[in-house]
This record gives structure tokens, C-alpha cells and sequence, in this order.
């Protein structure tokens, strides 16, 4: 739990810095997946932009020499590249995503239909659990289809950090959540931010550190 909530308190911080960029981020992202068949390609290459110029470059300032060169932001020209290098296994995640909604779907469908069976129960709940396990595990999908994994091994990856760490993976499916509801009721906000924030904090959900360490209170006595 602690660790989920250093992540998202520090998620947040960056996220407020980084808003002008997100805001970009977040137009570009609305424009380029209006069509829908380029919608994987472009989140998934969104996300690896964001993780690069929130995190990647922040760590390369931190690790380099204080005389060194000055290492610049990642320029914004950058993202068809990232599109380009990212467009097919953006588009396999885009059509894995619609097949499990459409599995939800069906399994809340059959709900509705037959409320007081007990299979229509069960259909309602396993759809539910579904979607919860599959909202959480995105951040470390997206991340290991970055890092170039193919998508059965991505996925791998993924569920073996969500069983890891299933508190701190849930706790952080929360804040999409939020995100979700707030953009439901000001629909302005997903495509001037709304993504940008997403795709941003979930960069920070998957490089972050599930269980930081204590750091001891030294007490002076005088």
C-alpha cells in the first residue's frame, strides 16, 4: 500500500509539471486515433513518448556527469517515430483490448438477461473481475510492448508483476478510475488532457517501486 501511494503522490507532482506536455499529448492522441484502427498504435506509441520524456530522461539527467553534456528534453517530433516503430503491436493490443470487451460485454449482457439465475450471477460477477484484473494489468502490458517484447510475452510479463504485486497493482487501477469518472462528466477534458494523464501515470505505475524502503527518523538528543 505504501508503495502505491508514494507512486501516485509522486505521479501526480510530475504530472502537474508536465501538463502543457500532456495537453499536446492528449490532442495529437485525439486526432491521430479518430479513425479507431490507429487507435492501439497511438497509445501505445503516446505511452512510450510519455515514459521517455517524464521518466527516462529525468533518470539520464540524475546518472550523468555534473560536467557532462546537457542532456535536451525529447522533442515532440519524435512521436511518429515512436508511431511508426510501435504501430503493429499497438494494433494487437488494440484488438486483444476489443476482444475482452466484448467477452465482458457478453458476460454482463447475460447478467441483465437472467438476474435471478445463477449463472447469469456468475456471468456478471466474473465479467466485473475481469475487467478490474485487466484494467490493472495494463500499465505493465503497455510497458513490456515498449520495451519490444512480442505481445504473448508481454503479456506474460505483465500477469507475473500483477500476481508480484497484487496490492500495489490495484491500488494504482484506482486513480484511472477517478480519472475515468471525471472525464464522463466533463467530456471536454479526455481529449485536451484526459490521456496524456492516463498513459502518463500508468508510465509511472509500471517503473515505479512497488515497495520502497522505510527510511529511518534519526532523533538528536541534546
Amino acid at each position: 500500500m505504501r508503495g502505491a501511494v508514494q507512486v501516485s503522490r509522486h505521479a501526480a507532482a510530475a504530472l502537474w509539471h508536465a501538463l502543457p506536455r500532456l495537453m499536446l499529448v492528449s490532442v495529437v492522441w485525439a486526432a491521430v486515433a479518430w479513425p479507431l484502427v490507429t487507435l492501439g498504435a497511438v497509445t501505445l506509441a503516446a505511452y512510450a513518448w510519455l515514459r521517455r520524456a517524464l521518466l527516462e530522461v529525468a533518470d539520464e539527467r540524475r546518472e550523468g556527469d555534473a560536467g557532462g553534456p546537457v542532456i535536451p528534453d525529447e522533442p515532440f517530433a519524435s512521436l511518429p517515430r515512436f508511431l511508426l516503430r510501435l504501430w503493429w503491436p499497438g494494433t494487437l493490443w488494440a484488438g486483444l483490448n476489443a476482444g475482452l470487451l466484448a467477452a465482458v460485454w457478453a458476460d454482463l449482457t447475460l447478467w441483465r438477461t437472467q438476474p435471478g439465475a445463477l449463472g447469469g450471477a456468475l456471468a456478471g460477477v466474473g465479467g466485473v473481475l475481469l475487467g478490474w484484473l485487466w484494467l490493472a494489468l495494463q500499465p505493465y502490458l503497455l510497458d513490456a510492448l515498449a520495451e519490444g517484447l512480442p505481445l504473448p510475452r508481454a503479456v506474460g510479463e505483465a500477469a507475473r508483476i500483477l500476481l508480484a504485486y497484487p496490492l500495489y497493482s490495484q491500488l494504482c487501477a484506482v486513480p484511472p478510475l477517478l480519472l475515468a469518472a471525471t472525464c464522463w462528466w466533463f467530456s471536454s477534458l479526455w481529449p485536451l488532457a484526459g490521456a496524456g494523464l492516463l498513459l502518463g501515470y500508468w508510465a509511472h505505475v509500471a517503473t515505479g517501486d512497488p515497495r520502497p524502503r522505510r527510511t529511518g527518523r534519526v532523533k538528536e538528543v541534546l
